[in-house]
């Protein structure tokens, strides 16, 4: 990889006249270009152009007839006969705000047979339970409520039974969660190290007999043993039955040791904001979340079951369309529908009711996991694709979801920040296939990431692609004269690319990368990345009727210098890398202004106007 922050000689650098310099250049154009390597993030700019791009038109064609197949599928993996989903994919366009939505009921939930309630056929509105994608709903409703400047703080500090435990694991770490260490953001991240459930989920006690516990090789309890829970699936645990339950059991690890899933954690959450804003948990959700989207199909407790598909066979009970979890519901209780799920990640993308830095924070891992492409955040699980056929392998886009299953029902709410897009996937079976709802984001994704990144580097090309150059062949104010460069796209390459670069006379597309390596260059290359920085420019005045014409913007980008001709390290080596783009970035400055950050003026239509860099000082016109 190109070092940063290095200073080549001059006396170096005077080795190389302009003629050596090309004729260097051409002698190298036969060498085979490694992949670039972009920064985390948008390589281009998020997609726009959704109906008017051949790739998201054929991955919506392809994904047609992938439904209508499946639809057919009464195979063990899918089981479409008796299987209902709706599923949408969305973008945080106001002009396309839905991409792709698909719904199948099962033919056995449209029969006029069933007599258990519910709707008769799946659409947008349809109403299914979410199960554990609630969590995001009580992330969220805590952001909006009182944003995570307190996520750093002990959670004994807004939960009393917590603190009145807190020493115990001095004395006892293995028999004793340290609640002292245990701070509010590790409970919505999964690295409280506290057990994942008190009395329900996972609890046979309550859902075994002990005879039936005896065969399946456990020991009989005694019903005065203290760990026995007397409540939790039924009767419900109140707080004072929950902590004096929970406070018995081992933790799992130490705090902030490695991500297990808790689901008390979010219980513990709940109960904290309310003591902090002082009104009930629903309450909250409902003023800061469910009205101000208009989340009209999204409820905290029980829902009306003719807004629901409810399979069967059996009653709603067997399907556990009516089952509440009480305290726990902050957990895993609430309903929705596909449309009021795909609004609510538009909304987080759109930063609607959040400031964005505070989306930024939240849409960042807080851990890694044991596998090598997966991550955990507050709380959504994190998968890193590689966009291997797109990119050459360098390219990795970061997916935020968040899964559920409850009774009959699976669920799954999926963002895609580097292109403003997400999908939300609702389903319901009395037999549910294993990781249907994962199940299908694959299907979608295998065809949707490719398109989207194809489509936005279309529209890159179009807005952003071409010639640019000085208006006159005599120097500026500043003696740098004779300048220009092209910019093009490639669809193997991220980024807009940066050809024929010349500032001043020189060759800036080969001295950027030596000032930048630290030594000549074989392929030297530059790549254009969005910095997600922008500044919005007033418009001249309209003659014609006295008014501001539309604004324009100024656009940040950031570029990364790099040589092609660097060997690949395939296999990974243990320690060294080829792609450490961060590490360089502003890593040569001239006057305190950066060679590496270059500025778009684009007007009031979105027609480029122009281009500078920072360092060159030199405005070059759109030609």
């Amino acid at each position: 990889m190109l070092s940063h922050g290095t200073v080549v000689p001059g006396s170096w650098l005077n080795m190389f006249g302009t003629t050596a310099l090309l004729l260097f250049l051409l002698a190298t154009t036969c060498a085979t270009a490694a992949p670039n390597c972009p920064p985390l993030g948008p390589v281009f700019e998020k997609p726009r152009n959704f109906k008017s791009s051949a790739a998201i038109r054929a991955a919506l064609a392809n994904l047609t007839e992938t439904f209508q197949a499946r639809d057919e599928d009464n195979s063990a993996a899918v089981r479409a006969n008796i299987t209902s989903y709706s599923l949408e994919v969305f973008s945080i366009s106001d002009t396309d705000p839905v991409i792709f939505d698909w719904h199948h009921t099962a033919p056995a939930h449209a029969s006029s047979n069933i007599t258990n309630g519910g709707v008769k056929k799946t659409d947008a509105d349809t109403v299914y339970r979410l199960g554990s994608l609630t969590k995001i709903f009580t992330v969220y409703t805590w952001l909006v409520q009182d944003g995570d400047v307190k996520w750093n703080e002990p959670i004994t500090k807004y939960v009393p039974e917590l603190a009145k435990a807190a020493d115990k694991a001095k004395d006892d770490p293995v028999g004793n969660v340290a609640w002292g260490e245990v701070t509010v953001g590790s409970l919505a991240e999964q690295l409280s190290g506290a057990v994942r459930d008190y009395g329900l989920m996972g609890e046979l006690t309550q859902t075994v007999d002990q005879n039936t516990a005896v065969q399946l090789g456990f020991p009989a309890l005694n019903s005065s043993d203290p760990t026995l829970p007397k409540c939790g699936v039924w009767p419900h645990c109140n707080r004072t039955e929950f902590f004096s339950g929970l406070l018995q059991v081992y933790p799992s690890y130490a705090p902030f040791t490695t991500p297990a899933y808790t689901n008390t954690g979010f219980q513990i959450l709940a109960y904290a904001l309310e003591s902090i804003k002082g009104k009930p948990f629903q309450t909250l959700m409902e003023e800061s979340i469910l009205r101000p989207l208009n989340l009209s199909r999204t409820f905290y407790q029980k829902a009306v079951s003719n807004l629901g598909i409810i399979p069967g066979p059996g009653t709603p009970s067997d399907a556990q369309w009516d089952y509440q979890l009480g305290d726990e519901n902050p957990t895993g209780n609430m309903y929705s529908s596909v449309r009021d799920i795909s609004a609510l990640g538009r909304s987080i993308m759109r930063s609607t009711l959040l400031a964005p830095v505070l989306t930024n924070r939240w849409l960042k891992p807080a851990a890694l996991t044991s596998e090598p492409n997966a991550g955990v955040g507050y709380p959504w699980g994190i998968r890193r694709i590689v966009l291997s056929s797109v990119t050459n392998g360098k390219r990795v886009v970061d997916a935020y979801n968040k899964a559920g299953r409850i009774g009959y029902y699976n669920s799954l709410l999926n963002l895609l920040p580097d292109y403003g897009v997400g999908f939300s996937v609702l389903l319901a079976s009395p037999n549910l296939p294993a990781n249907a709802n994962f199940n299908l984001a694959d299907v979608l994704g295998e065809q949707l990431l490719p398109a989207l990144e194809e489509a936005a580097r279309e529209q890159a090309q179009d807005t952003y692609g071409g010639s640019y150059s000085n208006s006159n062949s005599n120097s500026n104010s500043n003696g740098v004269g004779n300048s220009s460069l092209k910019i093009t796209t490639q669809p193997d390459r991220p980024g807009l690319g940066i050809e024929n670069w010349v500032s001043n006379g020189t060759d800036m597309q080969y001295m950027a990368t030596v000032l930048a390596a630290g030594y000549a260059p074989v392929i030297p290359s530059i790549r254009l990345y969005p910095t997600g920085l922008e500044t919005v420019i007033p418009g001249e005045m309209d003659r014609k009727n006295g008014r501001a014409a539309t604004q324009g913007k100024r656009v940040a980008y950031k570029a990364v210098f790099e040589d092609l001709n660097v060997p690949s390290r395939t296999p990974p080596s243990m320690f060294s890398t080829d792609c450490g783009s961060w590490v360089s970035l502003t890593g040569v400055t001239f006057g305190s202004m950066p060679l590496d950050q270059f500025f778009f003026v684009v007007d009031g239509s979105g027609k480029v106007v122009s281009i500078e860099n920072a360092a060159l000082r030199m405005v070059m016109r759109k030609g």
